[in-house]
């Protein structure tokens, strides 16, 4: 969906007071006995200080409109939990598709100075996911689940040329979930960890220096497939019915990997942080059904997901 060693732009005491504010009001909001509609609207905003691509030292914040769209169907969802599509479904293993992708890079400045500008990338395929257990009952009022997932992605540039292949990226993480309902709002809970993996391919579009952008300070260095680093996501989605509430705190660790030694990476360790707030004005009378154990039963867009996929 992006740090120690990285400037750390974190929210100040007024963002803080007014977002716990909000919650608040989310949490008092006049709802009965809580139960998700099949389908929710909305639209919002969201904000994203990230650097220009991993191991960038310099950072922007994003901002990004975001639409908020929630199907609970049977066989396709798009919820908090981001957008899938259970395309196999065994007991405790099921086969899903997976998105992801980074944001465009100008090189003004920084150690990419005179380089190629790098287009938006867009990642997609599928993700083998195996639940490991599962506490509690969610349309009880409370789930914990403990999930091994298993993303493989082809990753696709958009500009010049207008669509590039740009290789693979292969994420397996653990995935901790607590879901809670209660009367008012409905609480998710994430924390996912795992080391990263990409194609040759896909580390030398980012972090290659070719022979005619050596300069004084900038040596030559082809990059290699393999080991990408690692990273830890604690995520929180609460949904009110009317309003929705994402946002996520990731910490990269580049170190070991392949292309640590490559000139234009300047930090190994990042902390990436993401908040959302969607108004939901649009929601269907017919009520998802209970999901069993290994059903996510929590939109094909939200803000949280959106923002968190973001390199």
């Amino acid at each position: 969906m992006g740090y120690v060693c990285a400037a750390i732009h974190l929210p100040s005491r007024r963002t803080g007071v007014g977002l716990w504010a909000l919650l608040c009001v989310l949490l008092s909001a006049p709802v009965s006995a809580y139960h998700l509609p099949k389908w929710e609207l909305g639209l919002g905003a969201g904000v994203l200080p990230i650097p220009a691509y991993r191991g960038a030292s310099g950072r922007k914040n994003v901002w990004l409109p975001v639409p908020y769209l929630a199907y609970r169907g049977d066989r396709i969802k798009v919820d908090e939990e981001g957008m899938r599509g259970e395309l196999v479904h065994r007991n405790r293993m099921r086969l899903d598709f997976s998105v992801g992708g980074s944001l465009p890079v100008t090189n003004n400045n920084g150690p990419r100075e005179g380089m190629d500008d790098l287009d938006v990338i867009g990642e997609i395929g599928p993700s083998l996911e195996f639940l490991l257990g599962q506490r509690g009952q969610r349309h009880a009022g409370w789930e914990q689940q403990w999930w091994l997932r298993l993303p493989l992605r082809a990753a696709l540039s958009v500009g010049n040329p207008w669509v590039a292949h740009r290789g693979w990226v292969f994420s397996p993480y653990l995935d901790w979930v607590w879901v809670t309902g209660k009367a008012r709002a409905r609480w998710r809970w994430s924390l996912a960890a795992g080391p990263l993996f990409a194609s040759r391919t896909y580390h030398d579009y980012f972090y290659t220096v070719g022979p005619q952008d050596v300069t004084a300070t900038r040596s030559a260095y082809q990059a290699t497939g393999g080991y990408s680093g690692s990273r830890v996501t604690l995520s929180l989605a609460v949904n009110s019915k009317k309003w929705f509430v994402g946002g996520f705190a990731r910490y990269d660790n580049l170190q070991g990997a392949v292309f640590d030694d490559s000139p234009l990476v300047e930090t190994r360790r990042y902390l990436a942080l993401g908040v959302a707030v969607s108004r939901i004005f649009m929601q269907s009378t017919e009520h998802a059904p209970h999901g069993t154990h290994g059903a996510r039963q929590t939109p094909l867009l939200n803000g949280a997901d959106t923002l968190q996929q973001f390199h």
